[in-house]
């Protein structure tokens, strides 16, 4: 019944610290005492979440606070007025305005770029991380885990690097360091 309690207690913490910190933040200045509260209501709701199940106690928890949230900013969203300005006309670079030029080979080098040499790359990145994770002494199934985590999120973070990058130099720097920090696990001989 204690434990219930406790848990039932940080379900409720998750849900008022949402409430407290959406009232301080919709303040014309922010409380400081409002926010005090509302994080110390979430770290008390994550600190009771795990005291009664661990990992699965805070999730749940935290699952609560993002419900809540979502309740909140989407009363707020249907509630707000419509804006006073038109939007946009123009797409963000989607295609060109008649008369411009298409720029085809501009971006078919961006998507190989991205696409194909970021995927040479990230997996390059991948190899690089099994080489090292070996020779530190990892077992051969960690290697393989800490290769396979590596791959798209090397992968995601190249496409994001690349494509916040306006000179193709830097782009092109940014594909072959992976590339070249392989090298060594190729030389080597390390199985893949």
């Amino acid at each position: 019944m204690t434990d219930e309690f406790l848990f039932l207690t940080g379900i409720a913490s998750a849900i008022g610290a949402v409430l407290v910190l959406r009232l301080s933040w919709a303040r014309p200045r922010r409380s400081l005492h409002l926010n005090a509260a509302g994080w110390l209501l979430l770290a008390l709701s994550v600190a009771l979440g795990w005291a009664f199940a661990g990992a699965w106690g805070v999730s749940i928890t935290s699952l609560w606070a993002m419900a809540a949230a979502f309740v909140i900013l989407a009363y707020a969203a249907w509630k707000s007025p419509p804006a006073k300005y038109k939007p946009f006309n123009r797409r963000a670079g989607m295609l060109p305005e008649a008369g411009e030029p298409l720029r085809f080979a501009g971006r078919f080098a961006t998507f190989f770029l991205v696409v194909v040499a970021g995927m040479v790359s990230s997996i390059a990145l991948a190899i690089t991380t099994r080489w090292m994770s070996l020779l530190i002494g990892a077992s051969e199934a960690n290697a393989n885990v800490l290769a396979l985590f590596t791959a798209p999120l090397g992968w995601t973070i190249l496409a994001f690097l690349i494509l916040m990058t306006d000179s193709r130099k830097r782009q092109l720097a940014i594909i072959v360091a992976p590339i070249v920090a392989a090298i060594p696990a190729f030389i080597t001989g390390s199985p893949l």
